[in-house]
């Protein structure tokens, strides 16, 4: 018994070979994959609960794992939605998370891991918005190889040949996936969006404690940020002819003057919805509105529907030249209903894209577009005040000093934030956090410029909108609320700034979107750089905010070209603008067409290409001699001798020189070399002969 046990310590190992992949690795990496997409926004106790999940695959088979799998799932949700909320985007993406972990702990058939695989990969794509263009591409391209081995598997299949399968399979689906990707129509938004451009009614309504919709009559800072419900439609429009682009689509909506340092408060008539009042002190017409403009450039025409929200704005874009009935344009240029907005309306409005809006500003309006309470925010006030006596000495233009300032600031814009509080809030956004939305740019805007004297006021509505795919509907959401100020020029009159095209020009940028220069490091005061270029003059009407912003550095004459952005660019970032602009061609034409019918001659080509290359391949795979006989044969069949299904070679050539005894000889010795050859044991030595008997009957054929 011990030399037995010597003897098998003296024996050498047998290295065992390495398993192959299976269905379920290759699930289980992209799965791997769709959780580091996702880890940026996962919380750390999500990751016990996928690896508990994954790990449930060694359990019995016995009835009650479904059972506890369906238990974890309900368990993990309410959890989640207790820290998060029920319909948070948190708590869907952890059970989405870690449904397909489940998922792929009971699979058992390659049909179950390739569902997996699937919905992997669609969680890998919803994952990308996490991550910049660069990691982005390696998540596409790691998702694209796991993907293709698991698509080319076979038992017993090694990886490389399992992805040379796959990509077999990929290359004849990729012409079709390419015209669907670049002619199926972008859809912003759920699918559900579609139906409300084509007429399904909107929602039953917002509600009137809204988060800064332009509704309700008090606004504080923070009332604007995002929350569960920013994706519920307000109105969808209609334009004829022609769609600007969404970053200039400033839907008007209530204009705040009056500010007690923690809110800003609207006139009690639109609060008691008293349409006629107000109306005394606006404009019946838009013609007589028209006439207090100075200049006009760009008017559009569109529809809209609005969904009901219990007050008076009809919302129109800056600004209106023609109304609708039963409505007026208030004091403050808003388009305004005389009754409030009970139900869902439709209704047609014109306005002017650009504008100079002049005149001269009476006292009493003057003296509310100054007033600020004594008490709050005093190191804003104080920085506006050194605004006005750097005016006052060195000259200059005291808007543009401070957009200067606030280009150079180091200043972020965020959707969702930590906003400061209390009667210093303004205080603590400017000078502390710098980071807000753009309600609290423009509040403190306008704040700082009726410190420097200035008259401002504070514009709050929507902005932009889902531009529906190859169509003329916008859909605009809760999501796109927005404000921007508007200060007193005593030439030019009421002049829009929206700061967060300051601060951050991509977030509106639609297809001419450029790169954000890198962050600078914010200074303990602000002050104006020394190098910053003076801007340019504002431009007549409309937002230049942006003109003070500095000009990006000189790029070099060449580069290696950056595969990231162009993928981020014509791939990740190719939405419904960028997709109308491509295919409309030069001034909305019909480049479209020229584009889909490429694209279908070259699919075409591409298909035919391929069967060709196929049938060639698969040609060349057959021995010469077998191919000589099928040569032979082909120019039989010419003349109508084509061989019949199951007929010997022998019967063939007695058939073959009743019908033409010219060509009997040539063609028994055919038949002969070709049955030696494949019936025959010396094969090797057959071959030539059948090759040099195909070449002697094809040439007597061809010689008549």
């Amino acid at each position: 018994m011990v030399d037995a046990e010597r003897m098998a310590r003296r024996r050498p190992s047998i290295a065992l070979p390495a398993p192959h992949m299976t269905p379920a690795r290759w699930a289980l990496g992209l799965l791997l994959l769709a959780l580091f997409a996702h880890a940026p926004a996962l919380p750390a106790p999500g990751w016990i609960a996928f690896a508990l999940a994954l790990a449930s695959r060694r359990l019995p088979a016995r009835r009650w794992v479904p059972a506890l799998r369906l238990g974890v799932l309900g368990l993990g949700y309410l959890v989640a939605a207790l820290a998060f909320g029920w319909l948070d985007p948190t708590t869907l993406r952890l059970n989405l998370l870690l449904v397909l972990a489940l998922k792929w702990a009971e699979s058992r058939t390659p049909g179950e891991f390739a569902l997996v695989s699937a919905a992997a990969v669609v969680g890998v794509a919803i994952g990308l918005l996490q991550w910049g263009e660069g990691i982005g591409l390696a998540l596409v391209l790691g998702s694209m190889l796991l993907l293709l081995g698991g698509a080319g598997w076979h038992p017993g299949q090694k990886t490389g040949s399992a992805l040379r399968a796959g990509g077999r399979h990929l290359l004849f689906a990729l012409p079709l996936a390419g015209v669907l990707f670049l002619f199926f129509p972008r859809i912003p938004g759920p699918l559900w969006d579609i139906g409300l451009t084509f007429g399904l009614p909107l929602p039953a309504g917002i509600e009137k404690s809204n988060q800064g919709l332009g509704i309700a009559t008090r606004l504080k800072p923070d009332q604007m940020q995002t929350g569960a419900s920013d994706g519920q439609p307000v109105f969808v429009a209609e334009f004829e002819n022609w769609v600007p682009p969404t970053s200039q689509l400033y839907w008007r909506g209530p204009v705040f003057y009056d500010f007690d340092g923690r809110e800003w408060h609207l006139d009690a008539d639109y609060g008691a919805g008293n349409g006629r009042r107000i109306m005394m002190a606006g404009w019946r017409r838009g013609s007589d509105f028209n006439k207090t403009l100075q200049s006009t450039a760009k008017e559009i025409r569109y529809k809209l529907r609005l969904t009901p929200h219990h007050g008076l704005w009809l919302y129109g874009l800056d600004l209106p030249s023609r109304l609708t009935a039963e409505s007026f344009v208030g004091p403050d240029w808003q388009v305004l209903s005389h009754t409030p907005v009970d139900r869902e309306i439709h209704y047609e409005l014109s306005s002017w894209l650009e504008w100079t809006a002049g005149g001269e500003l009476p006292a009493a309006l003057r003296d509310q577009a100054l007033a600020l309470p004594a008490a709050s925010n005093p190191r804003l006030r104080a920085f506006g005040e050194n605004l006005r006596q750097r005016a006052a000495t060195k000259g200059g233009d005291i808007p543009r000093e401070a957009l200067v300032e606030l280009a150079n600031g180091g200043f972020k814009v965020r959707d969702r934030f930590e906003a400061p509080t209390g009667e210093h809030a303004l205080d603590a956004f400017w000078f502390d956090t710098r980071v807000g939305n753009s309600e609290f740019y423009a509040a403190a805007f306008v704040v700082l410029m009726r410190s420097a004297g200035v008259p401002a006021r504070l514009v709050t509505g929507y902005r932009g909108g889902k531009l529906m795919a190859l169509t003329d509907y916008v859909v605009v959401k809760r999501s796109h609320a927005h404000a921007w100020a508007e200060v007193w020029d005593d030439r030019k009159g009421w002049r829009r700034i929206d700061p967060t095209d300051l601060v951050a020009p991509e977030k509106f940028a639609a297809t001419q979107a450029r790169p954000k220069a890198a962050p600078q490091t914010a200074p303990a005061k602000p002050q104006q750089s020394a190098d910053s270029a003076t801007p340019p003059p504002p431009a007549a009407g409309g937002n230049f905010a942006t003109q003070a912003a500095p000009r990006p550095a000189t790029e070099p004459a060449w580069q290696l070209p950056d595969l990231a952005d162009w993928m981020g660019r014509w791939v990740f970032r190719l939405d419904a603008e960028r997709q109308k602009t491509l295919l409309g061609g030069k001034g909305d034409g019909f480049a479209w067409l020229w584009l889909l019918a490429i694209a279908a001659a070259a699919s075409a080509l591409t298909l035919a290409g391929s069967l060709l290359f196929a049938r060639w391949r698969e040609s060349r795979r057959r021995p010469p001699a077998q191919r000589a006989w099928e040569r032979a044969c082909r120019q039989l069949a010419r003349h109508g001798l084509a061989p019949l299904p199951a007929e010997c070679p022998s019967t063939y050539a007695r058939r073959v020189a009743a019908a033409r005894p010219a060509w009997a000889g040539a063609m028994a010795q055919l038949a002969d070399t070709y049955t030696d050859w494949r019936y025959g044991p010396a094969s090797a030595v057959s071959g030539p002969r059948v090759a040099v008997a195909a070449r002697l009957l094809i040439n007597r054929i061809l010689a008549g």
